[in-house]
């Protein structure tokens, strides 16, 4: 068994990037197991390690925004769970098993909900695709994954997993996938799609001069080409607006810190 999982997971993280629309990509049994499994010890790692926080008003905004997001997408139609953690670096990242985590000064460098959902949209991609999951197996191994996952030796890495999740960068083919997946999805979802753009616009100029907390943004990453890009896509996609009805100045209020 152990074998075909490893087979499994490798053929999808070495495998070719699927096409840059917003549907699920097809994933077996026992790599959605895997997923869940690995995503549960990730999980309790990234709380022992991160300051994740309840805020009632933000986690209410939060599955509003998700739920219109999820409702969007195509059946099947994953559970996504999304946590705040409070930290001045503005970086939001996933992690096994449908998990989206944002950060407090993410959101605080943002000008609507618009934006943030267009942040979880790119997100909700990376989920829905097993980035996090193909990305640890090309980073750590197979074998260390599994055994991670299966409490066997390999669980003794799960807190470099853990950092490895915050810091994780995917690489271009993933991220303009992402993009594009968060643009059409936006549109589906009745949420202006050029808010993707206008996100990237505000995430790129929040910390001009502390460029060490801007941790969403691939400091490599051509963003510019990524903005006037999705952009050019925005423009294409037919959309009927149909506001969330977040209240964004109660929101960032919520939130704390200044």
């Amino acid at each position: 068994m152990i074998l075909v999982v490893a087979a499994v997971l490798a053929a999808a993280a070495f495998g070719a990037q699927r096409l840059l629309v917003p549907r699920r990509p097809s994933s077996t049994g026992i790599t959605d197991r895997l997923d869940a499994s690995l995503g549960s010890l990730v999980r309790d790692q990234v709380r022992a390690t991160q300051r994740v926080i309840d805020v009632p008003v933000a986690s209410r905004d939060l599955k509003l925004i998700v739920r219109r997001l999820r409702d969007a997408l195509p059946e099947p139609r994953p559970e996504i769970e999304v946590m705040l953690v409070d930290s001045p670096e503005v970086n939001a990242f996933t992690i096994p098993g449908n998990t989206i985590y944002v950060n407090t000064a993410l959101i605080k460098s943002l000008a609507s909900a618009d934006e943030l959902a267009a942040v979880l949209g790119h997100e909700l991609s990376h989920a829905v695709s097993k980035d996090p999951l193909h990305a640890l197996v090309r980073r750590l191994g197979v074998a260390v994954v599994l055994g991670a996952a299966t409490g066997g030796r390999g669980g003794g890495v799960l807190t470099n997993m853990a950092q490895t999740m915050v810091d994780m960068r995917y690489g271009r083919e993933a991220e303009d996938r992402a993009d594009s997946f968060s643009v059409s999805l936006l549109a589906r979802a009745g949420i202006p799609p050029d808010s993707f753009a206008e996100a990237l616009r505000q995430i790129k100029d929040s910390s001009p001069r502390e460029p060490e907390m801007l941790k969403y943004l691939d400091p490599h990453s051509p963003i510019d080409q990524r903005i006037e890009r999705t952009r050019a896509l925005a423009r294409q996609q037919a959309v009927v607006p149909r506001p969330l009805g977040i209240d964004w100045s109660a929101l960032i209020k919520a939130l704390p810190g200044r």
